[in-house]
């Protein structure tokens, strides 16, 4: 018998490793095919700041109740590790619980403590069964109370969810009571095994018959309701951690605390954590976790978008958080003074009520005061950009701006968050006159004119973030007769005659449709794959309707690609983004990103010569420069720019420029606190 399990148990370990690398393959690859891992990535580094130091509060939080769990039970048999050593074991356990499936790598707390803290066998394998069942039965309230919060909302069945919750704490209620029986159980049975050596068995007999022992003492002494209580705290704090680092994530694409209902958001995170828990997971649960957070969220009522984008960069950011604090307190853990002949040991009992409750409240006060630090303190650029006043024009500035109006044609149209969300606006050349078009509660943006000034195409969006889909409208110049002529897509542009739209899908297409919402076509890359695995971001046809100038990834970094319509073969024009035309169909305006005075400048492309010159690029305070277009008869540049360090396009406090390029000088158009961005000319005649 033994010889048999010592041959098929590596082939077991293997068949379990491939299906777990599988799990994480197939279910990362459909993912992915939805969203991208750089947009992964990119909504984790835009995650709000706040929120991601809220989320470590909570997060160490949490660790510390867990302390103050193990340490309730190891009391009890008189042991008494550092608060210190057993904070960095319980960190260690979070970062092996993750790493490996069902959570088995929690048992690397029964090691840790028996080898480096000194606790027998017997306290440390009570301590830890007693808090894995408290654990569970903490959740059980929580379940009820997010079934009753949750309501009707979603596709989910709350009573199904309320009768698994009460299924559950039934099972658990049956295993905490039968929990000495189940040791003392398993050394009969291994006392009975006459095939293993006798001082192994007697070894392992003893080591459960001091488990069962430790546990009815833990009993005897009544500290279970103090368990209960601690572990709801435990579970408190970590969900909430989960919650706002999900707050964090949301919040950029235009998300509100009001609009994160606690109780769904509770609920997707815990089926995504049940997953995870599951034998056949994945690999360190990547795989399952997203994929039934995706499904869950989709059901709760998430859009289908952000339930996927949400699963990949929420479990990839906590994960890799808990691996370095975990690989970090290990490190520290194994350094010569964490050992055995250390461990201090006292007699058996136990704090008083008023000791257990002073800590739980202590550490609670703690938490609260750091939590309201957070939302208090402004922690980026883009945060303390948004309590800035509004520049003022010096007396020199109001003469340029004036004397523009005077030379610029027309109006100049650009999308404006003023309003809390973003919409779209005109204003003269000269700063005055500044006129709502459209502006709802959703995110209109990307405003483009017709070439005879009487219509506007414009993207319209629920949330901002640019991996989600948007539509394409289409309205008079005063807001009227407002329309939408596609879904999937974003950043609109007329062609010359005003009788096509172009616009960008899914970050991979180049689409056209006729502006009264018939035609709907793909442009490019249509048969050409040379860009599959690369994005197609924000095209521009040309004036003549020959090119199409866009932005890829295609080598490292963005860059500016161009290509012919007619062959569909595309080259490579020059490192940088946001390339525009100029009227002629022959040079481009771009924005490049080294060699320059303030992160970027505006340049020239020659499409015949291939040779570049600088347009624009000045020094702060107003040198990031960004959104460039050239008015169609090339003699005037517009774009936004904004200070350093406020780089953000959706946070910032961009505001609008003016140059005459027949050798003039910028001018400011708009000074005021809002994030002012593609500003074009407007024809009104």
């Amino acid at each position: 018998m033994p010889a048999e399990t010592a041959r098929t148990s590596p082939v077991k370990r293997i068949v379990y490793i491939l299906f777990s690398l599988g799990v994480t393959i197939g279910i990362f690859s459909y993912l992915l095919t939805k969203v991208s891992m750089r947009d992964a990535v990119r909504v984790i580094l835009d995650a709000n700041h706040s929120a991601v130091m809220m989320f470590l509060v909570l997060s160490l939080t949490m660790s510390f109740f867990r302390m103050l769990r193990y340490q309730l039970v190891l009391q009890l048999s008189g042991y008494s590790p550092g608060s210190v050593a057993m904070f960095l074991v319980v960190l260690v356990r979070n970062f092996f619980a993750d790493l490996l499936p069902a959570r088995l790598g929690t048992v690397i707390y029964i090691y840790l403590v028996n080898s480096r803290l000194g606790v027998p066998f017997g306290a440390a394998t009570a301590s830890f069964s007693l808090a894995f069942i408290f654990d569970i039965i903490a959740l059980v309230p929580m379940v009820l109370l997010a079934a009753w919060g949750a309501g009707a909302t979603g596709k989910m069945s709350v009573g199904g969810l309320i009768t698994g919750a009460v299924v559950l704490a039934v099972i658990t209620v049956v295993v905490l009571v039968a929990l000495p029986f189940m040791f003392r159980l398993l050394w009969h049975v291994i006392d009975a095994m006459r095939f293993v050596p006798e001082n192994r068995r007697q070894r392992w007999a003893e080591a459960f018959r001091s488990v069962e022992n430790e546990i009815t003492r833990a009993r005897t002494h009544g500290v279970y309701f103090r368990l209960f209580v601690v572990s709801v705290m435990v579970r408190l704090a970590k969900y909430g951690a989960l919650y706002v680092f999900l707050y964090a994530l949301l919040e950029p694409m235009g998300y509100s605390w009001s609009q994160l209902n606690p109780s769904r958001a509770f609920l997707g995170i815990c089926g995504a954590e049940f997953a995870a828990s599951l034998p056949m997971s994945g690999i360190a649960g990547f795989g399952a976790y997203e994929g039934t957070w995706a499904a869950i969220f989709a059901m709760l009522g998430f859009p289908g978008t952000i339930a996927k984008l949400t699963g990949i960069s929420h479990h990839l950011f906590t994960q890799v958080y808990g691996y370095l604090l975990g690989a970090a307190a290990l490190v520290v853990l194994l350094l010569p003074w964490f050992k055995t002949a250390d461990s201090s040991v006292k007699e058996e009992g136990r704090d008083s009520s008023m000791q257990f409750y002073g800590k739980i409240s202590v550490a609670t006060i703690i938490a609260a005061l750091l939590l309201f630090l957070c939302l208090r303190l402004p922690l980026s650029a883009s945060d303390r950009a948004k309590r800035l006043p509004p520049d003022k024009p010096t007396a020199v500035e109001e003469a340029k701006y004036h004397e523009m109006g005077q030379s610029f044609q027309g109006r100049i149209l650009f999308d404006s968050n003023r309003s809390g969300t973003f919409g779209i606006y005109t204003i003269k050349a000269d700063g005055t006159d500044l006129t709502k078009v459209v502006d709802t509660p959703a995110q209109e943006m990307y405003p483009d004119p017709s070439p005879d000034g009487q219509w506007l195409v414009f993207s319209k969006q629920e949330f901002l973030n640019k991996s989600l889909p948007g539509e394409i409208w289409i309205c008079r110049r005063d807001g009227s007769d407002a329309r939408k002529l596609a879904d999937n897509g974003t950043f609109p542009t007329f062609s010359s005659d005003g009788k096509t739209v172009f616009f960008e899908r899914e970050r991979k297409k180049t689409m056209a449709v006729n502006a009264d919402g018939t035609g709907l076509r793909e442009i490019f890359p249509g048969t050409n794959r040379e860009f599959d695995r690369f994005q197609i971001v924000k095209p521009r046809v040309s004036p003549d309707g020959k090119y199409v100038v866009f932005i890829c990834d295609r080598k490292r970094g963005w860059n500016i690609w161009c290509a012919e319509l007619s062959s569909g073969k595309a080259f490579h024009v020059a490192s940088g983004c946001e390339a525009g035309w100029f009227g002629d169909s022959r040079r481009l305006a771009w924005i490049l990103k080294h060699k320059v005075r303030e992160r970027t400048g505006i340049y020239q492309f020659d499409m015949v010569t291939h040779e570049s010159k600088e347009l624009q690029d000045a020094d702060a305070p107003r040198g990031h420069e960004y959104f460039p277009t050239v008015t169609k008869d090339n003699r005037f540049l517009l774009w936004g720019a904004c200070k350093p360090g406020e780089h953000g396009h959706f946070d910032s406090n961009y505001q609008i420029f003016v140059r005459d390029l027949n050798g003039g000088f910028p001018v400011r158009i708009t000074f005021d606190e809002f994030n002012n961005r593609w500003p074009k000319q407007m024809k009104t005649d």
